[in-house]
């Protein structure tokens, strides 16, 4: 019985041993391994560099496990320091040499993988893996990665993501602003525009306002006395930036008294930065509106159209007590103004 347990002792000891060898070979490994791939990132780094720039023609090589760190430095050079000529370089390099892996990283199981490789072929425009995206967009997804894929297709192929846009109703307007605001050029967007979920046609709306996009005034003009009040309001605010002073017209049904408070506001703001000779008739009924809003955007119009004598009248003589106030300070503050 003895003999048994000493056996059993020397064998547990020689199997402790031997867990202890190992354990500090395979850290030993891994630090060796990862020494070599810090290395190897160094010389890529530069490599990929040069490659870039053109001081050398060939490509750098990808070595098999080190895709990872290869994406780190063309996310640091894309980013810090490529200029378009650049860029152009870093994503025919990515085309040749990382199409299979994110290929792989597109069908990973973890969705922050996935993830991930949206962002990269998006950034690096890696337009051959755009059907695969396209094709699991289809499938049953977390609404997170479908709204990744709408906006990487943005990027790789517009008119698959444009196809998405006419069917989809469950996407955002704050998530169709993400996925339209990565095109450059609205064009494909706007031709579509009677096509597409109302997300989209808001998103497009109030893109063309951010940007000042005055060439596709046409459709704010004929959005302007669209049926839904929601389309109606962006075209209105977009018109405000990008109308001509002939536009006003389109802003007559809005100042009475039945329109929604926004659509009033809108328009009293347009009138503010175009400033049509004749609308001060226009403003001077809203100057008592209970809109706050419409109130503040009324004294503002009248004073970017020279109502001096208007607001003075105001001041004095106006029934509500709200409105006269308003006109006093606001006629203080003027004459202040021109005193300094």
């Amino acid at each position: 019985m003895m003999q048994a347990i000493l056996v059993f002792i020397v064998v547990l000891v020689f199997l402790q041993g031997g867990a202890l060898v190992y354990l500090v070979v395979q850290k030993r490994k891994r630090a060796n391994r990862e020494h070599a791939r810090s290395d190897w990132q160094l010389v890529f780094r530069d490599d990929i560099y040069d490659y870039a720039t053109g001081e050398r023609q060939d490509m750098p090589t990808v070595q098999k496990g080190n895709e990872d760190l290869a994406e780190l430095e063309l996310f640091a050079l894309s980013n810090l320091t490529a200029t378009p000529a650049h860029l152009e370089r870093v994503q025919a390099f990515v085309a040749a040499n990382m199409h299979a892996y994110y290929e792989q990283q597109l069908k990973h199981r973890r969705i922050d993988r996935r993830l991930n490789a949206y962002e990269a072929v998006s950034q690096f425009r890696l337009v051959a893996v755009a059907p695969m995206i396209h094709a699991r967009w289809g499938n049953t997804i977390e609404k997170e990665e479908s709204d990744v894929i709408v906006r990487t297709l943005v990027s790789l192929s517009p008119q698959d993501a444009i196809a998405i846009a006419k069917q989809e109703n469950w996407i955002s307007f704050f998530g169709a602003i993400l996925a339209v605001g990565r095109s450059q050029d609205l064009e494909e967007w706007v031709a579509a525009f009677e096509e597409l979920t109302l997300s989209f046609k808001l998103a497009i709306l109030q893109l063309i306002f951010d940007r000042d996009e005055t060439r596709y005034i046409a459709l704010v003009r004929d959005k302007t006395t669209d049926e839904n009040p929601e389309i109606r309001k962006r075209a209105l605010r977009a018109l405000t930036r990008i109308g001509l002073e002939e536009d006003w017209k389109l802003y007559v049904p809005y100042l009475e008294e039945e329109s929604s408070w926004v659509e009033q506001m809108l328009a009293l703001r347009f009138l503010e930065h175009v400033v049509p000779a004749d609308a001060i008739p226009a403003i001077l009924p809203f100057v008592g509106s209970r809109s706050w809003w419409v109130r503040t955007a009324a004294f503002d119009a009248l004073l970017a159209c020279g109502g001096i004598e208007q607001l003075a009248k105001v001041s004095s003589t106006h029934p509500d007590r709200y409105a006269r106030q308003k006109a006093t300070e606001r006629l203080a503050k003027e004459m202040k103004h021109h005193v300094v």
